[in-house]
Parts: C-alpha cells; structure tokens; sequence
C-alpha cells in the first residue's frame, strides 16, 4: 500500500482515467485492462472532456491513485460554486448536484483488481484536504443506493445520509461531511 502514490491527473491519463469514470457513473466495476470486449462509447466522451480544460470531466479537477506508474484509481471533485460553469462547458445537459457551500465528489473509482486495499479511502481523503485548502465547509456526494460496497466506506469515513434523491433516472443517497476543525 505505501507504494500508492496520488497525483493530480494529467491529460495522458485520459484513457485509463475515462474507463474509470465510466465505470463509476454507470455503477459497474470495472478490472485494468478490461476484457477485450469492452466497449465503452460513453467513455470515448469522457475520454474527449477530460483532456480539456475548464469543465466537469477535466483533467484538472482528478486526483490519481498510482502503482509503479500505472493508474489504479480515481476522485473527482470540485467546488460547488463551479458546478453550474463546468456543467455548460460540457454542452451536455447535466443535473446540479452539489450545493454552493459544498466541495462535491462526483466520481471515486479503484479498478477492481486493485480493491480493498485502502486506496478509495486514500483518494476520498485527498478530495477532503482540497475542501479544506479551498475553503468549503463540507464535502458531499451521491451514492447509488445498490452501491453495497462504497456505502460502509462512506459511513466508515464519517459521511452522513442526509437525503435520498434521484438523479439521471437513479436512486441514490446523498452524504455529506462536515469535517471538524
């Protein structure tokens, strides 16, 4: 575990990282290197967005869990503030999911071979210390309610079901954490 370094993404990560976005936004876990019949069109768009500055799938808001250079993992979060800015830099109509005064989660995701060896937590505590750095009181997300393997870590990490609520057809719970100071 000591061999996991974080980094911040970088364009180059944009294949490996877009297989896990996608896995993450479609609730599907996902090995490294995926079966060769995987198909992953939606990736191909993730794909496209992270690569580019400025909006809700970039590069710049990712944070990377790495093993002998080889990409395992993944957070992406931003400031709330952002949300509306970085959604329309998509051109896609994306639902507002995080609130003013909240740093949001959108996406956490560790390649299932590289499972339960502390790496989601590692990545979700790097997305805590950027709330803090930029000043945001807490830190939120949203679960799918089926998702029976991210709901203890969450828990486990002090998160707290505050709402069920329903996103892009789904249900999910929605967490969020004050930290204490």
């Amino acid at each position: 575990m000591e061999d996991i370094k974080i980094r911040p993404a970088q364009p180059d990560d944009a294949e490996v990282a877009s297989i896990l976005l996608s896995s993450a936004y479609n609730h599907q876990q996902v090995m490294y290197p995926p079966p060769e019949d995987y198909e992953n069109r939606f990736g191909k768009y993730l794909e496209h967005f992270f690569r580019l500055d400025g909006n809700r799938f970039s590069y710049q808001y990712i944070q990377v869990a790495e093993q002998r250079s080889a990409v395992v993992g993944l957070v992406l979060s931003f400031g709330g503030r952002d949300e509306e800015r970085l959604n329309a830099a998509t051109g896609w109509k994306l639902e507002r999911e995080a609130r003013d005064d909240e740093w949001y989660v959108d996406a956490l995701a560790v390649f299932t071979n590289w499972g339960r060896q502390g790496i989601g937590t590692r990545l979700l505590q790097t997305a805590e210390q950027q709330a803090d750095q930029h000043l945001y009181p807490k830190i939120a997300l949203n679960v799918a309610q089926e998702n029976k393997q991210a709901l203890p870590l969450y828990k486990r990490l002090h998160y707290a079901i505050t709402q069920e609520t329903f996103l892009y057809q789904h249900s999910y719970v929605r967490m969020v954490k004050i930290p204490e100071k």
